[in-house]
């Protein structure tokens, strides 16, 4: 197996994307401090985001290889678990830092991002030969029942708290009543999500489990020993982590000192480095016409940021004395909906168009250009 591990290192890295591992490596041990000038902060910043390209190429080559061995619809959960390291350490890392703001803004971005910019090149590239592609009806179903719930799941507290007349704030320092809820409401969005896997994986297995000489596209070449796939992938996350952190460091610093956009910095610069990884995944499937995997690694990677990451951070916020609240500004939470609503539009009757990708690329166009000029 060690023999294995190497040699699917040196595949790994032997190819032009090895080039940014320089960016890599120089993120890792980068020594940040709130006093450096404001130029040398974004030079670090490009440094820290470029540093994840590479990563996130690793990872997707990876998830490929999985989903090829695995099935489209298993491969595609591991590319969502995965996928979505990086918006899990940003959001750690900004909660105990007690960024209320950045944690929730930058969530709705990953999932603007996700939607919007990622689902709307995959659904361009897939359909670009073909008048409609058709999509997994069941499962995509699903996914886009419960990107609806979970906007809505976001939704209800923040009304609550407007009709309360309460100041809507995304979290605190001390456990009052709006953290009350939020907890309350995040272990049942929790428990909600779960009986996903549950209902998929047991009670209705058949409709979501296509036959493997439809789900499978035959590997080319030696196949990669299935322990050296997933022990490599431990050590490329593991890096990612480091360098995420460093990048949320420098975020934080660039925000304070150069009086950046939340806004615009949330939702739409920050998710472009977090969500590098689904990118490729999703692009790459599509043109293999593998759309199941395409909308397994955006949508589906939504679905998991609002049901168990968010919820997560809520949860784990207590014990660090930082109460995230399951609330949203206005203006997020309306681009949030607005997303939802686009990509049911366009999935509802289970086929797809270059068209339609355009419409999803084009109001992810329209949000961040909203954020930029009129965000504050």
């Amino acid at each position: 197996m060690l023999k294995s591990f190497f040699s699917l290192g040196r595949e790994l890295v032997s190819s032009r994307w090895s080039l940014l591992l320089i960016f890599t490596a120089a993120a890792l041990f980068a020594h940040l401090n709130e006093g450096m000038p404001i130029g040398q902060l974004i030079g670090w910043f490009i440094v820290c985001g470029l540093g994840l390209v590479p990563l996130s190429r690793m990872i997707a080559e990876m998830v490929e290889e999985l989903a090829d061995r695995l099935g489209d619809r298993i491969g595609g959960l591991v590319s969502v678990a995965l996928g979505n390291l990086v918006e899990l350490v940003v959001s750690f890392t900004a909660l105990a830092s007690g960024l209320y703001h950045l944690v929730v803004v930058s969530m709705a971005g990953a999932v603007i991002t996700n939607c919007l910019l990622v689902l709307g090149i995959s659904t361009c590239v897939g359909a670009r030969k073909q008048a409609t592609i058709e999509i997994h009806p069941y499962s995509t179903g699903l996914q886009d029942q419960q990107l609806l719930a979970s906007a809505m799941f976001l939704a209800i507290p923040t009304i609550f708290a407007l009709n309360n007349k309460a100041e809507l704030s995304e979290g605190a320092n001390k456990f009052d009543s709006f953290a009350s809820y939020s907890l309350i409401v995040s272990v049942i969005v929790l428990a909600f999500y779960l009986l996903s896997f549950l209902y998929q994986m047991g009670t209705a297995r058949n409709l979501y489990m296509r036959a493997e000489s439809e789900d499978v596209l035959p590997a080319a070449g030696e196949k990669k020993p299935l322990g050296s796939l997933i022990v490599m992938l431990l050590v490329v996350s593991a890096i990612l982590v480091g360098v995420s952190e460093n990048l949320v460091e420098s975020l934080e610093f660039l925000v304070e000192g150069a009086h950046l956009n939340p806004l615009f910095v949330g939702i739409f610069l920050l998710p472009l480095f977090g969500c590098f990884s689904e990118a490729l995944i999703s692009i790459k499937a599509a043109n293999s016409n593998r759309m199941d995997l395409s909308m397994a690694s955006t949508v589906e990677s939504s679905v998991q940021l609002l049901l168990f990451v968010m919820p997560l951070l809520v949860i784990c916020g207590i014990p660090m004395g930082r109460y995230l609240h399951l609330a949203i500004p206005g203006a997020s939470l309306f681009c949030l909906g607005a997303t939802v609503l686009a990509v049911h539009w366009i999935i509802e009757n289970r086929k797809l168009s270059w068209y339609e990708g355009s419409l999803l690329l084009t109001l992810y166009c329209v949000i961040g250009a909203g954020t930029f000029f009129l965000g504050s």
